[in-house]
């Protein structure tokens, strides 16, 4: 089973630099290897429980909206430019009436308050249905672009001796693999690629 011991750089330099120790202190070429690390790291969402403050808002939100929209059809209703069915008991037509400031008055206030009252149960309604989602970042400890200096270790000498060159020319992290490196995360860095961009 092969294990490797890798050093996190945040810099081409000392990769380089930990990379010629390595196979200075008899690390053979095929056991050492630069890796650059090709993941974004990716955004977890998390549900959270909406908050006292923002259920308050939505109320207001709605008391608002509905409020004015039944503001207006309360004034419409009362100047006459809307027209309700009768509520005479007898089932008749509605007899004929003024538009006076008092039934323009009422109808205005009855518009409002049922639409404050609507558009305040409605806000809040819709804002404890409807969840609060959260972005957080996974907790890789690579940003894209960083380096690591993979070595492939069969006992513990090897891989305190590699650990400790490593720690010597700037590595900042170390992480141990079994087998192979996370794929997903690591890749092998391109030298020519790089140098030619």
């Amino acid at each position: 089973m092969k294990n490797f011991i890798g050093g996190l750089f945040k810099n081409r330099e000392d990769a380089e630099t930990a990379r010629k120790a390595l196979r200075e202190q008899g690390f053979e070429y095929s056991t050492v290897h630069m890796l650059e690390c090709t993941h974004e790291k990716e955004a977890v969402v998390l549900k959270e429980k909406p908050t006292i403050q923002s259920i308050g808002i939505s109320a207001l939100i709605g008391a608002v909206i509905l409020g004015g929209i039944g503001g207006v059809l309360g004034l419409l209703v009362g100047l006459g430019v809307i027209q309700l069915p009768s509520l005479d008991p007898s089932g008749g037509p509605a007899p004929p009436f003024e538009i006076t400031w008092e039934y323009t008055l009422t109808s205005l206030a009855t518009g409002l308050i049922f639409g404050v009252v609507t558009g305040a149960i409605l806000g809040t309604a819709t804002r404890l249905i409807m969840a609060q989602y959260k972005k957080i970042d996974t907790p890789q400890i690579a940003n894209k672009g960083d380096l690591m200096v993979a070595v492939q270790t069969n006992d513990i000498r090897r891989e305190t001796r590699a650990r400790t060159t490593m720690k010597e020319n700037g590595a900042v992290r170390f992480e141990e693999f079994r087998e192979k490196w996370d794929t997903e995360v690591w890749s092998e860095f391109k030298e020519q690629a790089s140098q030619a961009g």
